[in-house]
């Protein structure tokens, strides 16, 4: 509901012969809060200003039709965010407690005005197969050469970026209860909302609707925050629509996380902790949660010393892309990954990851992958669907693992698909988890098994349906690399299935029971196992 009365109207304060309105909301906060604090008004209209410091127990509240937008000329802006391009922040509170930006108006960040819309991310090079999105030059992708090559075109790649734009537009440093309510937030050049070194954050009703191809524009960015709830939001960004991390410098806990009822869409993901993760990011609930046409649905990017633990994923319905260019991600609904992000990383690990109730629609499998050196433990799929189709984008960037950015491992390489690939973890459960392949579409030659595990220690699969992705591929449905302690039991292989199960290398096969094998030609490497209660192939 909007303020009944505000004696700190920024009109007020406003001289109707200036361009900028900086000094305006600046005094009015100022005012506002100096008087022991209450409500900014910002009244029906447009409103230019360079960067504004929000101030303890102060509201700013935009009335419907009020509109607030970034100045063009950097001089505008005092304080300077320490990152890769030094940008200029746009309204910042910074050690203040009690501050809250509500109402029905919204900011214009005008992404589409300092942007070079016009001109695609340069830098690539087809010699040395290097770009600036891809963190350390020559890959091994299935493309060679012609992997991000521009003779094919540059549509739907991100665009260039300009010699200034501001950001972070909305910079929240070591704060404490700050609300974030009911705003239109649209087309920011840089990040959003951005929190660091902040407990008690409430972010609800807010809609984000930021460029597609405008780079850096995450919708909502938690760093070394505690205390956060996220909901009824609708964020759509090039970059990551939410993003957790944590730092170094302040090495501090990021955890206490619930985002609900939201709506996201990104180019980048939807969901993603990462890739800062020096610290602790724990204790995070996802419910309610719809994934709209994003390049990456659910997301950890673990590359740090840091630990990423007790995270449930539940009643999520996600729809994934491939795009083309030389975006981070392949179309993946869920992602997890931990690798040394370079050769003076002491590694954390990951555990206690449950992603629950799950329907997607994608263009590439889920993935779980450890380097040699992880520590990926206790990883739950359950009553999780996954329905892969083919892309149009399979010839220019598909077939490939995604593992940007590191230094230490290659980040792009070349390796079949299946519906879900887990490697290097262990304590995995998949319980009831369905792979359906797109049988009308175009499924390239690299979609493989349906699941396939490569040295993982302790699996469980229970109650998997699925088959292989091509029915007249000798693929197994169920592929076991490098696997110990394996049960399977209460899986159903559907029609079209070649072989159920092959293994390869495995150790500790205990179980294999209550398996529905009818639908299938063979059933594959199970002589090893304790079998009981199987309905075999005809």
């Amino acid at each position: 509901m909007p303020p009944t009365a505000s004696a700190f109207d920024v009109t007020a304060y406003a001289n109707e012969t200036d361009d900028l309105q900086t000094e305006a909301f600046q005094t009015a906060i100022d005012d506002c809060s100096e008087s022991g604090g209450g409500t900014v008004t910002v009244p029906s209209g447009t409103y230019i200003v360079g960067t504004v410091h929000l101030r303890s127990n102060v509201t700013l509240y935009l009335e419907a039709g009020a509109v607030v937008s970034p100045a063009k000329d950097e001089s505008e802006y005092t304080d300077k965010f320490i990152g890769p391009d030094d940008e200029r922040i746009f309204f910042l509170a910074e050690d203040v407690e009690n501050v809250t930006i509500a109402g029905e108006g919204e900011f214009d960040g005008l992404g589409t005005e300092f942007m070079r819309m016009d001109t695609p991310i340069q830098g690539h090079s087809n010699e040395s197969a290097s770009h600036p999105l891809i963190s350390n030059g020559p890959h091994e992708a299935r493309q060679g050469d012609a992997y991000l090559s521009r003779t094919g075109g540059t549509e739907g790649w991100p665009v260039a970026k300009p010699d200034f734009r501001p950001g972070p537009m909305f910079r929240f440093n070591n704060c404490t209860n700050v609300r974030v309510r009911d705003v239109t937030i649209r087309d920011m050049p840089a990040w959003t909302l951005s929190f660091h070194g902040t407990e008690e954050v409430d972010i609800r009703g807010v809609d984000i609707l930021n460029h597609l191809l405008i780079p850096n524009c995450d919708g909502i960015a938690l760093g070394d925050t505690r205390n956060v709830h996220i909901s009824d939001c609708t964020i759509q960004s090039c970059d990551d629509s939410i993003t957790f991390g944590a730092r170094p410098d302040e090495p501090t806990t990021c955890e206490g996380i619930v985002v609900t009822n939201c709506t996201l869409r990104s180019s980048a993901c939807a969901i993603k902790f990462g890739s800062g993760t020096d610290d602790t990011i724990r204790d995070c609930l996802f419910q309610n949660i719809v994934v709209q046409e994003s390049n990456r649905g659910l997301g950890i990017q673990h590359r740090d010393s840091g630990v990423v633990e007790n995270v449930l994923f539940t009643d999520i319905v996600v729809n994934s892309n491939m795009l083309p260019g030389p975006w981070w991600g392949k179309g993946e609904p869920i992602y997890v990954t931990s690798v040394p992000r370079d050769d003076d990383t002491d590694l954390g690990g990951i555990r206690n990851v449950r992603f629950s109730n799950i329907v997607a629609r994608s263009e590439n499998g889920a993935l779980v992958y450890g380097s040699e050196d992880s520590d990926i433990e206790t990883i739950e799929f359950d009553n999780v669907r996954i329905e892969l189709t083919g892309s149009d984008h399979a010839d220019e960037v598909g077939g490939n693992f995604d593992l940007q950015p590191s230094s230490v491992v290659t980040p792009i390489f070349t390796n079949d698909i299946a519906g879900v690939h887990v490697e290097n973890a262990r304590d995995v459960t998949m319980r009831d988890v369905t792979v359906e392949w797109d049988d009308d579409g175009d499924l390239a030659d690299y979609y493989r098994s349906g699941l396939a595990c490569e040295g993982v220690d302790d699996l469980l699969v229970d109650g998997f349906v699925g088959r292989q992705a091509h029915r007249d591929d000798d693929t197994a449905a169920i592929s076991l690399v490098d696997t110990a302690d394996i049960t399977v039991r209460n899986a159903r292989a559907t029609e079209g299935t070649g072989t159920f199960l092959s293994l390869s290398n495995t150790t500790g096969e205990r179980l294999f029971v209550n398996n529905d094998l009818v639908d299938a030609a063979d059933a594959g490497d199970v002589e090893s196992f304790e079998r009981s209660g199987n309905a075999l192939p005809r």
